[in-house]
């Protein structure tokens, strides 16, 4: 009788103490396509909205897969930190004022659109 050897799939124990990663069958292409939709250039999201600020340096942000360049990215400054640090706490004055429930379904609803793309 021939002896069939059954092949099995690396345990979770296995897979922590090599650290090594397979392939990831998940495609890439919503994130692409994202990207391409703005340009593969983002500025500072600051107050809910992209800015841009004129005499900021861009930096090339890469793909750890591939290396490849996926976007340029603006790097802010100090005056950059104090608006974003004011539109904060701007609106945690709102959030704040919500009730649990309300600010569990935000939180809820952001989930579900991360979850789904």
């Amino acid at each position: 009788m021939e002896t069939v050897k059954k092949v099995t799939s690396p345990s979770v124990g296995e897979i922590f103490a090599s650290m090594e990663y397979g392939p990831a069958p998940e495609s890439d292409k919503i994130a692409q396509n994202w990207l391409d939709d703005h340009n593969r250039q983002f500025g500072l999201f600051i107050n809910n909205e992209w800015v841009h600020p004129e005499g900021r340096k861009i930096y090339e942000t890469k793909s750890p897969a591939t290396g490849a360049v996926l976007s340029g990215t603006t790097q802010g400054n100090s005056e950059d930190v104090d608006k974003a640090v004011g539109a904060a706490r701007e609106a945690h004055n709102t959030w704040s004022k919500l009730s649990g429930h309300e600010r569990a379904k935000h939180l809820y609803s952001i989930a579900r659109h991360v979850q789904k793309h």
